[in-house]
């Protein structure tokens, strides 16, 4: 279950034995795993924040990518202009269409390889990383157009509200080799090497 007022997914603490409400932000790694397909079936390493420790828990794609943008959930609000009650859902849905016909997508990540800046999901990151220092986030995360790594550093409300995009992205300007190190390596050794780009967007 995806609260679309909240912007935080349902997943389990097995330590409390109860759900709990968990933040793309909150997210540190994030695995494809083999097999299934329809719909595909992600391995997320999540900090809790009942218990302040990690967990992990399967989740499905569509409930990853596409529950934050159109869900079914039947929370309602009171519209002050009819007076009646009416679906957030249906609204949030409306407005998400509306933006992306418009080019506005609810993710978007600078891919270095290509020099552009490219529409993602939560599905495309690999790992995430607190940066409390700065109170930034830093990611790897997958292009959905050449397949290939980047690691850009965001604000908190970039990974955690659709269509929230802030209007630069920080990048580490160097390839990220998946042939000799894992995704979690190469991008413990991206973020260390303290060379820091950045790529100015359009104003959404």
């Amino acid at each position: 279950m995806f609260d679309p007022l909240q912007n935080r997914y349902q997943l389990r603490c097995p330590t409390h034995e109860h759900e709990t409400w968990v933040s793309v932000s909150d997210f540190r790694r994030i695995k494809r795993l083999h097999g299934a397909s329809a719909p595909a079936v992600f391995r997320v390493l999540f900090r809790c924040s009942a218990c302040d420790d990690f967990h992990e828990s399967l989740v499905s794609h569509d409930r990853l990518d596409y529950e934050p943008i159109a869900n079914d959930s039947m929370q309602t609000y009171t519209n002050l202009l009819t007076g009646s009650r009416e679906l957030v859902s249906a609204d949030l849905g409306d407005m998400a269409g509306q933006l992306i016909r418009q080019g506005s997508w609810p993710w978007t990540f600078y891919c270095h390889p290509e020099s552009a800046v490219r529409p993602g999901f939560p599905s495309s990151l690999r790992v995430v990383a607190d940066q409390p220092e700065h109170d930034r986030i830093g990611v790897m995360v997958r292009c959905f157009a050449c397949a290939r790594l980047s690691v850009n550093i965001v604000s908190r409300d970039h990974l955690d509200v659709p269509f929230h995009n802030d209007p630069q992205i920080a990048f580490v300007p160097t390839l990220v080799n998946e042939t000799h190190l894992s995704p979690e390596e190469a991008f413990r050794h991206q973020l260390d090497s303290g060379r820091v780009a950045s790529q100015w967007l359009r104003a959404a």
